[in-house]
Protein backbone atom coordinates (compact mmCIF):
# COMPACT_ATOMS: atom_id res chain seq x y z
CA UNK A 1 0.00 0.00 0.00
CA UNK A 2 1.32 3.47 -0.85
CA UNK A 3 2.13 5.88 1.98
CA UNK A 4 0.39 9.23 1.64
CA UNK A 5 1.53 12.45 3.24
CA UNK A 6 -0.64 13.24 6.29
CA UNK A 7 -3.08 16.00 5.44
CA UNK A 8 -3.21 19.38 7.17
CA UNK A 9 -6.13 21.79 7.05
CA UNK A 10 -4.66 25.24 6.52
CA UNK A 11 -6.32 28.00 8.48
CA UNK A 12 -6.42 30.14 5.34
CA UNK A 13 -8.87 27.68 3.79
CA UNK A 14 -11.47 28.27 6.51
CA UNK A 15 -10.86 31.75 7.88
CA UNK A 16 -14.62 32.21 8.15
CA UNK A 17 -14.86 29.35 10.67
CA UNK A 18 -14.30 29.90 14.37
CA UNK A 19 -11.12 28.22 15.68
CA UNK A 20 -13.11 25.56 17.57
CA UNK A 21 -15.14 24.85 14.44
CA UNK A 22 -11.96 24.33 12.44
CA UNK A 23 -10.98 21.52 14.82
CA UNK A 24 -14.45 19.98 14.56
CA UNK A 25 -14.31 20.10 10.76
CA UNK A 26 -10.88 18.48 10.69
CA UNK A 27 -11.92 15.76 13.12
CA UNK A 28 -15.12 14.91 11.26
CA UNK A 29 -13.37 14.73 7.90
CA UNK A 30 -10.44 12.67 9.14
CA UNK A 31 -7.79 15.38 8.83
CA UNK A 32 -5.13 14.75 11.48
CA UNK A 33 -3.42 18.14 11.39
CA UNK A 34 -4.25 21.85 11.26
CA UNK A 35 -2.32 25.07 10.86
CA UNK A 36 -3.27 28.14 12.86
CA UNK A 37 -2.85 31.84 12.18
CA UNK A 38 -1.56 33.69 15.20
CA UNK A 39 -0.59 36.98 13.56
CA UNK A 40 -3.52 39.37 13.86
CA UNK A 41 -3.98 41.69 10.90
CA UNK A 42 -1.68 39.61 8.71
CA UNK A 43 -4.28 39.65 5.95
CA UNK A 44 -7.87 40.66 5.41
CA UNK A 45 -10.40 38.28 6.92
CA UNK A 46 -7.95 36.41 9.14
CA UNK A 47 -9.36 35.09 12.40
CA UNK A 48 -6.12 34.73 14.29
CA UNK A 49 -6.15 32.79 17.53
CA UNK A 50 -5.37 35.21 20.34
CA UNK A 51 -3.78 34.44 23.69
CA UNK A 52 -7.16 35.02 25.33
CA UNK A 53 -8.70 32.29 23.14
CA UNK A 54 -5.80 29.88 23.52
CA UNK A 55 -6.94 27.97 26.65
CA UNK A 56 -10.38 27.14 25.25
CA UNK A 57 -8.94 26.28 21.83
CA UNK A 58 -6.33 24.04 23.42
CA UNK A 59 -9.02 22.23 25.44
CA UNK A 60 -10.88 21.56 22.19
CA UNK A 61 -7.70 20.22 20.58
CA UNK A 62 -7.03 17.93 23.55
CA UNK A 63 -10.57 16.56 23.31
CA UNK A 64 -10.05 15.67 19.64
CA UNK A 65 -7.71 13.48 17.62
CA UNK A 66 -6.45 16.56 15.75
CA UNK A 67 -3.21 18.33 16.58
CA UNK A 68 -1.72 21.69 15.66
CA UNK A 69 1.11 21.13 13.20
CA UNK A 70 2.20 24.67 12.35
CA UNK A 71 1.57 28.33 13.14
CA UNK A 72 1.59 31.27 10.75
CA UNK A 73 2.95 33.74 9.99
CA UNK A 74 6.20 35.43 11.01
CA UNK A 75 8.00 37.95 8.83
CA UNK A 76 11.80 37.90 8.84
CA UNK A 77 13.10 41.12 10.35
CA UNK A 78 16.15 42.53 12.10
CA UNK A 79 14.50 42.44 15.54
CA UNK A 80 13.56 38.79 15.90
CA UNK A 81 12.55 39.39 19.53
CA UNK A 82 9.35 40.98 18.28
CA UNK A 83 8.20 37.48 17.30
CA UNK A 84 8.66 36.05 20.80
CA UNK A 85 4.98 36.34 21.88
CA UNK A 86 3.88 34.54 18.70
CA UNK A 87 6.49 31.81 19.19
CA UNK A 88 5.45 31.32 22.80
CA UNK A 89 1.80 30.98 21.79
CA UNK A 90 2.66 28.58 18.96
CA UNK A 91 4.53 26.34 21.37
CA UNK A 92 1.69 26.52 23.90
CA UNK A 93 -0.74 25.28 21.24
CA UNK A 94 1.54 22.35 20.41
CA UNK A 95 2.83 23.49 17.01
CA UNK A 96 6.10 22.01 15.84
CA UNK A 97 6.81 24.63 13.19
CA UNK A 98 6.29 28.35 12.81
CA UNK A 99 6.06 29.54 9.21
CA UNK A 100 8.12 32.57 8.16
CA UNK A 101 8.10 34.63 4.99
CA UNK A 102 10.72 37.05 3.70
CA UNK A 103 8.97 40.18 2.50
CA UNK A 104 10.80 43.04 4.22
CA UNK A 105 14.53 42.34 4.12
CA UNK A 106 16.83 44.28 1.81
CA UNK A 107 18.88 41.38 0.51
CA UNK A 108 19.79 37.74 1.01
CA UNK A 109 22.37 38.50 3.66
CA UNK A 110 19.87 40.36 5.80
CA UNK A 111 17.31 37.58 5.28
CA UNK A 112 19.84 34.97 6.47
CA UNK A 113 20.63 37.04 9.56
CA UNK A 114 16.95 37.44 10.32
CA UNK A 115 16.32 33.72 9.89
CA UNK A 116 19.29 32.85 12.10
CA UNK A 117 17.99 35.09 14.88
CA UNK A 118 14.41 33.82 14.56
CA UNK A 119 15.53 30.19 14.50
CA UNK A 120 17.67 30.68 17.59
CA UNK A 121 14.72 32.17 19.46
CA UNK A 122 12.38 29.46 18.14
CA UNK A 123 14.76 26.79 19.39
CA UNK A 124 14.20 27.96 22.96
CA UNK A 125 10.54 27.02 22.50
CA UNK A 126 11.31 23.72 20.79
CA UNK A 127 10.12 25.01 17.41
CA UNK A 128 11.39 24.71 13.88
CA UNK A 129 11.15 27.61 11.42
CA UNK A 130 9.67 26.85 8.03
CA UNK A 131 10.75 29.48 5.50
CA UNK A 132 8.11 29.73 2.79
CA UNK A 133 9.27 31.30 -0.49
CA UNK A 134 6.37 33.31 -1.90
CA UNK A 135 5.99 34.82 -5.36
CA UNK A 136 5.30 38.30 -3.99
CA UNK A 137 8.10 38.26 -1.44
CA UNK A 138 11.83 38.91 -1.55
CA UNK A 139 12.74 35.24 -1.14
CA UNK A 140 10.57 33.98 -3.99
CA UNK A 141 11.94 30.65 -5.21
CA UNK A 142 13.03 27.37 -3.67
CA UNK A 143 16.72 27.84 -4.59
CA UNK A 144 16.62 31.29 -2.98
CA UNK A 145 15.09 29.75 0.12
CA UNK A 146 17.76 27.06 0.29
CA UNK A 147 20.50 29.70 0.06
CA UNK A 148 18.97 31.76 2.87
CA UNK A 149 18.69 28.67 5.09
CA UNK A 150 22.25 27.58 4.37
CA UNK A 151 23.64 31.08 4.99
CA UNK A 152 21.71 31.29 8.26
CA UNK A 153 23.37 28.17 9.61
CA UNK A 154 20.14 27.36 11.45
CA UNK A 155 19.83 23.63 12.07
CA UNK A 156 16.13 23.97 12.97
CA UNK A 157 15.14 25.77 9.75
CA UNK A 158 13.75 24.30 6.56
CA UNK A 159 11.38 24.96 3.68
CA UNK A 160 7.61 25.12 3.42
CA UNK A 161 6.96 24.37 -0.25
CA UNK A 162 3.78 25.86 -1.73
CA UNK A 163 2.89 24.60 -5.21
CA UNK A 164 1.15 27.87 -6.08
CA UNK A 165 4.31 29.90 -5.55
CA UNK A 166 6.39 27.35 -7.45
CA UNK A 167 4.13 27.75 -10.45
CA UNK A 168 3.93 31.54 -10.21
CA UNK A 169 7.74 31.83 -10.09
CA UNK A 170 8.25 29.41 -12.96
CA UNK A 171 9.93 26.81 -10.74
CA UNK A 172 9.70 23.32 -12.27
CA UNK A 173 9.14 20.29 -10.04
CA UNK A 174 12.59 19.03 -11.02
CA UNK A 175 14.05 21.81 -8.85
CA UNK A 176 12.13 20.44 -5.87
CA UNK A 177 13.47 16.95 -6.54
CA UNK A 178 17.03 18.25 -6.37
CA UNK A 179 16.66 19.73 -2.88
CA UNK A 180 17.91 17.74 0.11
CA UNK A 181 14.71 16.13 1.49
CA UNK A 182 15.87 16.94 5.01
CA UNK A 183 15.33 20.62 4.23
CA UNK A 184 11.66 20.15 3.34
CA UNK A 185 9.44 20.53 6.39
CA UNK A 186 6.04 20.47 4.66
CA UNK A 187 4.18 21.05 1.40
CA UNK A 188 1.06 22.97 0.42
CA UNK A 189 -1.14 21.95 -2.48
CA UNK A 190 -3.76 23.64 -4.64
CA UNK A 191 -4.43 24.13 -8.36
CA UNK A 192 -5.02 26.92 -10.80
CA UNK A 193 -4.58 28.32 -14.31
CA UNK A 194 -1.22 28.47 -16.04
CA UNK A 195 -1.03 32.26 -15.65
CA UNK A 196 -2.96 35.17 -14.17
CA UNK A 197 -2.94 38.94 -14.31
CA UNK A 198 0.11 39.95 -12.18
CA UNK A 199 -2.10 42.47 -10.40
CA UNK A 200 -4.14 39.55 -9.03
CA UNK A 201 -1.21 37.60 -7.55
CA UNK A 202 -1.91 38.52 -3.93
CA UNK A 203 -5.66 38.02 -4.33
CA UNK A 204 -5.19 34.55 -5.79
CA UNK A 205 -2.73 33.45 -3.13
CA UNK A 206 -4.83 34.61 -0.21
CA UNK A 207 -8.42 34.24 -1.33
CA UNK A 208 -9.11 32.19 -4.47
CA UNK A 209 -7.27 28.98 -5.30
CA UNK A 210 -8.38 25.91 -7.18
CA UNK A 211 -9.04 22.38 -5.93
CA UNK A 212 -6.44 19.81 -7.05
CA UNK A 213 -7.46 18.48 -10.44
CA UNK A 214 -9.36 21.57 -11.55
CA UNK A 215 -6.44 23.47 -13.10
CA UNK A 216 -3.16 22.88 -14.90
CA UNK A 217 -0.68 22.84 -11.99
CA UNK A 218 1.62 19.76 -11.95
CA UNK A 219 -0.12 18.41 -8.85
CA UNK A 220 0.79 14.77 -9.41
CA UNK A 221 4.47 15.51 -10.00
CA UNK A 222 4.53 17.77 -6.97
CA UNK A 223 2.99 15.13 -4.70
CA UNK A 224 5.44 12.53 -5.96
CA UNK A 225 8.37 14.86 -5.23
CA UNK A 226 7.36 15.80 -1.66
CA UNK A 227 8.97 13.49 0.94
CA UNK A 228 6.33 11.06 2.17
CA UNK A 229 7.15 11.76 5.80
CA UNK A 230 6.16 15.43 5.80
CA UNK A 231 2.69 16.93 6.19
CA UNK A 232 0.73 18.22 3.21
CA UNK A 233 -1.31 21.34 3.73
CA UNK A 234 -4.51 21.95 1.82
CA UNK A 235 -4.21 25.70 1.37
CA UNK A 236 -7.22 26.30 -0.84
CA UNK A 237 -9.17 29.44 0.03
CA UNK A 238 -12.35 29.51 -2.08
CA UNK A 239 -13.89 32.94 -1.71
CA UNK A 240 -16.28 32.51 -4.64
CA UNK A 241 -17.76 29.33 -3.13
CA UNK A 242 -17.96 30.95 0.31
CA UNK A 243 -19.80 33.97 -1.07
CA UNK A 244 -22.14 31.59 -2.89
CA UNK A 245 -23.08 30.05 0.45
CA UNK A 246 -20.89 26.94 0.57
CA UNK A 247 -20.03 26.28 4.21
CA UNK A 248 -16.50 25.98 5.58
CA UNK A 249 -17.14 22.31 6.26
CA UNK A 250 -18.33 21.59 2.72
CA UNK A 251 -15.44 23.49 1.17
CA UNK A 252 -13.05 21.49 3.31
CA UNK A 253 -14.76 18.27 2.25
CA UNK A 254 -14.23 19.21 -1.38
CA UNK A 255 -10.56 19.93 -0.65
CA UNK A 256 -10.04 16.61 1.13
CA UNK A 257 -11.71 14.58 -1.59
CA UNK A 258 -9.80 16.32 -4.38
CA UNK A 259 -6.47 16.02 -2.58
CA UNK A 260 -6.96 12.35 -1.77
CA UNK A 261 -7.82 11.65 -5.40
CA UNK A 262 -4.67 13.46 -6.44
CA UNK A 263 -2.59 11.50 -3.92
CA UNK A 264 -4.00 8.20 -5.17
CA UNK A 265 -3.36 9.16 -8.79
CA UNK A 266 0.21 10.21 -8.01
CA UNK A 267 0.86 6.93 -6.19
CA UNK A 268 -0.53 4.96 -9.12
CA UNK A 269 1.91 6.69 -11.43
Amino acid sequence: MPTFNPLRLEHMTVFDAAPDEMISIAEELGIPLVSVFLAEGAMEGVRAITRAEAPEFLRRVHDSNVRVDSAEVTVLQADAARAEPLLALAAELGAGTVVAIDALTRDESEAAEGLAALAQLAQTFGLRVGLEPISMGRTRTLPEGVRVIERSGAANAGLVVDLLHMVRTGTPVEVLRQIDPRLILSGQVCDGPSSIDPAKTVDEAGYERGLPGTGVFPVGEFLAAIPASVSLGMEIPMRSRRLAGTSAKERTRLAVEATRRAQAAAAAG
